[in-house]
């Protein structure tokens, strides 16, 4: 009998843990970039040329800075939320293509609609990685001081993240 005691912990925590992802775990990442600057990195604006990331983060407004791909599933289920918060007031929303072919990028925003207001290329995932995400969709909104305020691992939705439409 006690030869299976450590099998029984071992499911009753598996089981505890299963049960925990069942409920909604949790999606709010802690990072070490909150309350921070975003990374000094260059990133590749596509149609804004004459500005940097930085630039974008100096500007009025809170900003959202969205990684997302053309072949991730969880990106598209995201993608109508996106869509309702474009053009609201004080924000920003950066798109952050995701080690992506530029070209299937573009059709996936012809396809679905698009919603940022500017889109930079992380082609090689470098920028990613000064982000420390861990995958795409991730999420990051940024104060109106350039500082990081929140991370949102997974789709957003409205139900369960500080966006609200």
């Amino acid at each position: 009998m006690n030869r299976f005691l450590p099998l029984f912990f071992f499911i009753s925590l598996l089981i505890l843990f299963l049960f925990w992802l069942l409920m909604g775990g949790s999606n709010e990442n802690h990072s070490p970039l909150i309350g921070k600057s975003i990374p000094n990195y260059k990133v590749e604006l596509i149609g804004a040329s004459d500005k940097s990331l930085d630039d974008l983060m100096e500007g009025p407004g809170f900003k959202i800075i969205n990684f997302w791909a053309s072949w991730c599933l969880p990106c598209l289920v995201e993608h109508p939320i996106l869509m309702a918060l474009k053009g609201k007031e004080n924000l920003t929303i950066i798109g952050i293509n995701y080690k992506d072919d530029k070209e299937d990028a573009s059709q996936f925003l012809e396809k679905h609609g698009d919603p940022y207001d500017f889109i930079g290329i992380d082609k090689d995932g470098f920028f990613g990685i000064e982000m420390g995400i861990t995958g795409v969709p991730e999420t990051f909104v940024v104060d109106e001081n350039g500082k990081v305020m929140m991370r949102h691992v997974g789709p957003i939705d409205f139900g369960k993240t500080l966006i609200k439409p």
